[in-house]
């Protein structure tokens, strides 16, 4: 049984072994979804991605970049 709830207008779900949040699958964040034990835990993990946007953005743009020289180096024709 699960039911869904909300804190900062970011959905999040009660299932039977915690919480789920499948909100966070876009630029920056790519998080398919992640689950807590507690609503306290969710809510902490919500926050700090809201709070946190910035970081996630670099690791993002940094991601973006090495792939990029990664592929430079090695000369990849693609498949």
């Amino acid at each position: 049984m699960s039911s869904k709830r909300y804190y900062k207008l970011i959905p999040y779900e009660v299932n039977d072994y915690g919480f789920t949040c499948k909100y966070f699958n876009f630029y920056p964040y790519h998080i398919r979804s992640f689950s807590t034990k507690t609503e306290d835990e969710m809510e902490s993990r919500i926050s700090e991605y809201i709070a946190n946007r910035l970081k996630y953005e670099r690791k993002y743009k940094l991601s973006t970049e090495a792939a990029a020289e990664f592929y430079k180096e090695l000369k990849y024709k693609g498949d």
